[in-house]
């Protein structure tokens, strides 16, 4: 035996008319303190019709079957769904000034902290000022008007100072040229430094005999590697008589400073295949003038020429290599980079 059952509706307040289930569902106020889900749920859906065969007599009125239902609920939730974006949005875009501004105001806030505390600093020690220096007013106006009273006395004086501080400055264009003269000087020395170097040939006699313990002699280059190595033992031969000569005739220390210029000639040379050559000759340059100064020292009672405090005159003779006439300033320079070229193919 079959029987019916009857289930009431699900809603048991009072149920709105029909009509208003007709009209468009009025959308949620979420931002409301007395929004109520439930409350908002009741009044916008109609009653739910449990079963096709109720009696219309139990039925609530405008209760309607659960498909009509379905739809109506997915009408509303999707006009929740569309309010909840759209707060969404808002709600991001009032987070986003937060954040903002939150920087600035942070600054500010320590802005007025550091003014508060300065305030409040200045306001508790007063006090402790006025305590401690009462007179504190009059000490400084009697200090201002010393300060016065000096510095009238001193204004003519500090004037006239200025004046003739003024008058002693140069101008700035004087300051300028002495700079150029000086980058002029230092560049003459180094072309003249540079200059004296390519002149001063080295004879490959020398240049076999440092460049390796076994060494082999180059190739006869004909005329011309005679007239090098003629020009170089010349060179070489003047080198020490110049220093012989200032040995004799103006003492060690002249000889010493020759020398000296003489190494910075080889210095030139320094990283390449004729550095230790040239070193060999300064050497031996050196130990010529460290024996006349042993000599000199080991006779008793013979002082050392040069070291006694007068000037030391220098011919005209010796003041320098110049370069020669029959050659151009570059002369040199090619003439000891073809020598370079030849001395790299022999090793």
């Amino acid at each position: 035996m079959s029987s019916r059952i009857s289930t009431p509706p699900i809603r048991t307040h009072s149920s709105p008319s029909p009509e208003k289930f007709t009209t468009t569902t009025t959308l949620p106020n979420f931002t409301s303190p007395t929004f109520d889900p439930a409350e908002y749920l009741n009044e916008a859906l109609p009653p739910l019709t449990l079963a096709s065969t109720q009696p219309n007599a139990s039925r609530a009125p405008g209760s309607v079957p659960l498909t009509e239902l379905s739809t109506q609920v997915q009408g509303v939730v999707s006009s929740v769904n569309a309010q909840n974006v759209k707060y969404s949005g808002q709600l991001t875009t009032l987070v986003d000034e937060i954040l903002r501004g939150g920087g600035r105001l942070a600054y500010e806030v320590e802005v007025l902290r550091g003014e508060v505390l300065g305030l409040v600093d200045g306001l508790v020690g007063e006090g402790d000022v006025v305590r401690f220096v009462p007179d504190r007013e009059r000490q400084e106006k009697e200090k201002e008007k010393e300060e016065g009273e000096r510095a009238d006395n001193q204004t003519e004086h500090d004037l006239e100072k200025q004046d003739k501080k003024e008058e002693k400055q140069d101008p700035d264009f004087i300051n300028k040229l002495r700079t150029l003269n000086a980058v002029r000087s230092r560049l003459d020395e180094v072309v003249h430094t540079f200059g004296s170097a390519m002149e001063w040939p080295l004879p490959p006699s020398e240049l076999s005999l440092t460049s390796s313990f076994i060494s082999v002699s180059a190739p006869d280059l004909g005329p011309e590697s005679q007239s090098l190595e003629a020009k170089g033992q010349e060179m070489m031969k003047k080198f020490r008589t110049e220093v012989n000569e200032l040995l004799d005739n103006e003492g060690v220390e002249a000889a010493e400073r020759r020398v000296e210029e003489i190494g910075r000639l080889a210095g030139v040379w320094r990283g390449t295949a004729e550095e230790k050559a040239r070193g060999r000759f300064v050497e031996g340059l050196l130990k010529i003038v460290e024996d006349r100064r042993r000599a000199l020292e080991a006779v008793p009672g013979q002082a050392v020429p040069g070291q006694q405090g007068q000037p030391e005159k220098r011919s005209d003779g010796r003041t320098g290599h110049r370069r020669q006439e029959s050659e151009g300033p570059g002369g040199g320079i090619f003439r000891n980079l073809q020598r370079l070229r030849e001395e790299i193919y022999l090793e």
